[in-house]
């Protein structure tokens, strides 16, 4: 029976239910990821060899080509998981013009960064220009691997999984390629989406900032004011909450969050 006051649940259980329900959503999505993680490992094995039908290395040199023809022949989601923001294809002016002519057309790309990509204004400056053309962008604290799925005609991919120094491998093997698919969308389902200053205003932006993990830097940055004022800001809602750490700040404003499921403070806020 769980403690309560007239038809009210306690705080303090309400807190413990809202933890047992993040922990067992959590065990469920890590569980899902290394599953599928295990399976693409098992297949990008088999792709170190020339000889692996559907899949074929491709220089440095041809690999910004190799991606224009991908979008041309495409259609539905490009779905794009980035290691690093300032090595790899995209970076061709001809490739970054297509890629934007083509999702000015209506159709949808989607990209998945590691957080660190925030830690600099070159990163937060890419993840801003991408955004304004129309990208869908979510964040995940790190990235194992990289590789584009141009819908289910192709993908382009790190030869070795998570090794950016190791080139690329064209793939047009149809279990291959729903697999990396299949990974992308689970990523992208449990992914943080780029909070940007604009979109909330007062301390929500700040509180979801914080619950991401970001560094007090990138926080300044998203949020257009100095280093200072985003710890000023921090000491104040620390004081509001009477709390002497940031982590009791995190579990202060998850029973606040819990209790008023109108609220968006902290929350992930999704597409």
């Amino acid at each position: 029976m769980p403690l309560t006051s007239g038809n009210v649940t306690s705080p303090p259980r309400l807190l413990e239910e809202y933890f047992d329900r993040e922990d067992s959503r959590i065990e469920e999505r890590l569980r899902d990821l290394r599953q599928i993680r295990n399976l693409l490992g098992r297949l990008t094995e088999s792709t170190s060899s020339t000889s692996t039908p559907g899949v074929e290395p491709i220089s440095d040199e041809m690999a910004p080509t190799v991606v224009q023809r991908l979008i041309h022949e495409s259609s539905g989601i490009l779905r794009n998981l980035v290691m690093v923001v300032d090595a790899g294809p995209a970076l061709d002016d001809t490739t970054m013009r297509d890629n934007q002519q083509w999702i000015a057309e209506g159709n949808v790309q989607r990209t998945i960064y590691p957080a660190h990509s925030l830690d600099t204004p070159q990163g937060l400056q890419w993840l801003r220009s991408w955004s304004t053309v129309g990208e869908e962008q979510r964040l995940l604290p790190e990235i194992a691997s990289e590789y584009a799925v141009f819908g289910d005609v192709g993908a382009v991919a790190l030869r070795q999984w998570g090794d950016v120094s190791s080139g690329y491998v064209l793939i047009r093997d149809p279990l291959l390629i729903s697999t990396l698919a299949a990974y992308f969308d689970l990523a992208w389902e449990h992914a943080h989406a780029v909070p940007y200053a604009a979109s909330v205003p007062g301390d929500e932006r700040l509180v979801e900032l914080l619950g991401m993990g970001l560094k007090d830097e990138a926080i300044a940055r998203f949020l257009g004011v100095g280093l200072r004022t985003v710890r000023r800001r921090v000491a104040a809602l620390m004081s509001i909450h009477g709390v002497d750490t940031r982590f009791q700040l995190g579990v202060a404003l998850a029973a606040t969050s819990a209790a008023s499921p109108a609220a968006s403070v902290g929350g992930r806020h999704t597409r």
